[in-house]
């Protein structure tokens, strides 16, 4: 044990001891963080939440084409104009959830392509071949002269 009389007496370890033992623990898991690689995110998983917030998206535009049948219906028999505004406000929600769906599917796509890996470009070489000379340069050139 330690000289610490009140730790012993109430059965407690001394600070220094814990200290010290906190401190290896630190240690070690530094040594341990340092030999973890950085792990990207799963990108199954990613696509899975893509998937998933896609399906959402198109749940809610076939609720919403219900709903703004019934609500254009209202209005017609209602022929209240608050009712045409907010037959109007749900075609502009509905309008946002198609580009929303639409751009899910292009991020999908582009998961997918990052998932399978970079495609490869065609190599293209274009030689330019530039030259640029006045006219009387030209003749001398095609007489021989130089």
């Amino acid at each position: 044990m330690s000289d610490d009389k009140i730790a012993e007496v109430l059965g407690l370890r001394p600070l220094e001891e814990i200290r010290k033992e906190n401190s290896v623990e630190v240690l070690e898991a530094e040594e341990v963080m340092h030999e973890i690689t950085p792990i990207n995110p799963d990108e199954d998983e990613t696509i899975k939440d893509i998937e998933q917030a896609r399906a959402n998206i198109k749940n809610i535009i076939e609720q919403g084409d219900d709903s703004l049948k019934e609500m254009i219906s209202l209005a017609k028999q209602s022929e209240s104009a608050r009712a045409f505004e907010v037959a109007s406000g749900l075609m502009k929600t509905l309008l946002d959830a198609n580009r929303d769906f639409v751009d899910m599917s292009m991020k999908k796509k582009y998961a997918k392509d990052e998932l399978n890996g970079p495609k490869e470009a065609a190599q293209t070489n274009v030689t330019n071949n530039n030259l640029i000379v006045s006219t009387a340069d030209l003749l001398k050139m095609m007489k021989g002269e130089n």
